[in-house]
């Protein structure tokens, strides 16, 4: 079952399901990165937002709210009224705004020349309960009360896409690259599969560290646990054309979460046009460095080593559902090869 968050007036659609109610879900806490290397685009040529999200833990020590900040990637779906697309996890411990009672959810700086009161009014998402064992469930719907005009761009989501090479943005910066207006982006060939490990990490590196492999593979076999379907998953590695593990390569991290990953158009494949194949949403890291694998830094922070991130797709049926619900409440989606 998927929730909610709409407020309830006299002149707001109510959504054809039954119980409704607020959920919290899951949300990295750390400081927002982008992807890793990317290349600078205009944000409207990639249809991407940057979120701020507040947050607030309970803290039984002394018996108050601890409050801090976080930002997450999104994508933007449609502009009458303006609906974006971000990963579910990305609400955890999520402040509600007091007087409408939904996620404190607002948009950064950008350069859409959006209306300082601009706010939302339709959440939809999974409860982090079922995402920890679902992770196609990892989508969040986030409706806004007023229209972008027509020059902001927004993008079609293709629900049975094919794998095929994407464009995968987001905001931020790694540790030693300079904070952005706009979102990074790379073209990356998504993996033909996603049972096998080796081609995220090949085997030379287990014949040179078994035991550091060996804990990146059980990460990678435990997403495997927590998805109904492999088919509603893509993912991408950090290899380069020599099959060689690169910390040059581009690749999401912290903060990208949400993030689209656009593929070139089948209708349009001589034009620059774009549908959303999938949303950012894990990256899994290396649990430690060693002395044998090159690539590995003495100075740089495992948040920069990321070896696999995982898109979610939008194919699943929970998915459709909750697009469908959306939809329902005035959610502005167009959807192709539904």
């Amino acid at each position: 079952m998927f929730f909610a968050v709409i407020p309830h007036t006299n002149n707001e659609m109510k959504l054809p399901m039954k119980n409704i109610m607020i959920c919290v879900l899951l949300c990295i806490q750390s400081s927002a990165y982008a992807v890793i290397h990317g290349e600078e685009l205009p944000a409207n040529e990639v249809f991407t937002l940057k979120l701020n999200i507040h947050h607030q833990h309970w803290l039984n020590s002394v018996n108050a709210w601890e409050k801090y900040k976080s930002t997450c990637s999104s994508v933007i779906v449609g502009t009458q009224p303006l609906t974006v697309i971000t990963a579910g996890h990305c609400l955890k411990e999520i402040a509600f705004d007091s007087s409408s009672q939904l996620p404190n959810i607002t948009i950064a700086d950008t350069n859409f020349n959006l209306k300082d009161d601009i706010h939302l009014r339709g959440a939809f998402y999974y409860p982090f309960s079922e995402i920890q064992n679902n992770l196609a469930l990892d989508v969040a719907i986030l409706v806004f009360d007023q229209s972008l005009p027509r020059e902001v761009k927004s993008v079609a989501i293709d629900t049975n896409p094919t794998q095929t090479d994407v464009l995968v943005c987001g905001y931020g910066n790694a540790t030693n690259e300079t904070t952005l207006f706009n979102p990074r982006c790379t073209t990356k060939r998504t993996l033909a599969s996603l049972e096998d490990f080796y081609a995220v990490m090949p085997k030379h590196y287990e014949a040179s560290d078994p035991m550091l492999h060996i804990k990146a593979r059980a990460q990678f076999h435990y997403k495997q646990e927590i998805i109904s379907s492999l088919n509603y998953l893509t993912a991408i590695n950090r290899l380069d054309k020599n099959n060689q593990y690169s910390e040059l390569e581009p690749m999401p991290t912290h903060g990208d979460s949400g993030g689209p990953w656009l593929q070139k158009s089948n209708a349009n494949q001589y034009t620059n046009q774009y549908t959303l194949l999938a949303i950012t949403s894990y990256v899994e890291r290396f649990y430690n460095k060693n002395s044998v694998w090159s690539f590995f830094a003495k100075d740089t922070p495992l948040d920069d080593y990321p070896y696999i991130a995982y898109g979610v797709k939008f194919n699943s049926p929970e998915i459709k559902a909750l697009i469908g619900n959306a939809l329902a409440s005035g959610a502005d989606i167009t959807l192709i090869n539904y």
